[in-house]
This record gives C-alpha cells, structure tokens and sequence, in this order.
C-alpha cells in the first residue's frame, strides 16, 4: 500500500523482508538476541539504552527473529 501526502514523497509499507532486515539490524546494534532483550524486559531493567530501543521497535515482532 502507498500513502502520498501533499507535497511529501510516497510512503510504502514494509514487507516481511524489510521488516526481517530491521530487526536482525536492531538486534545487531543492541548487541542482544531476542531472548536477551525479552529477559530484560521482563525484569524492566534494560542493560543498555540501546537495548531498550531496540525492544521498543522489535519487542512485538518475536517472528521475524528467526
């Protein structure tokens, strides 16, 4: 799906591949696996700010983590 704006460039929705591809790049620059940063959220106590980022942008995607 496209969503044009006035005066704003197009704007498509992510696919699957896409979306795969932030999360491995997320999970990279967290320096975490999902687990990990699942295991922190579950303490509420994130080791890093990256870390915390990074599960706030992923933490609902658990199946494109594979």
């Amino acid at each position: 799906m496209t969503a044009t704006l006035p005066d704003r460039p197009n704007v498509e929705e992510a696919n699957e591949q896409d979306l795969r591809a932030a999360v491995q790049h997320a999970l990279a620059r967290s320096g975490f696996t999902f687990d990990e940063l699942s295991e922190q959220a579950a303490r509420g106590q994130f080791e890093t700010v990256r870390a915390r980022m990074a599960w706030m942008a992923i933490g609902d995607l658990k199946h494109l983590a594979d």
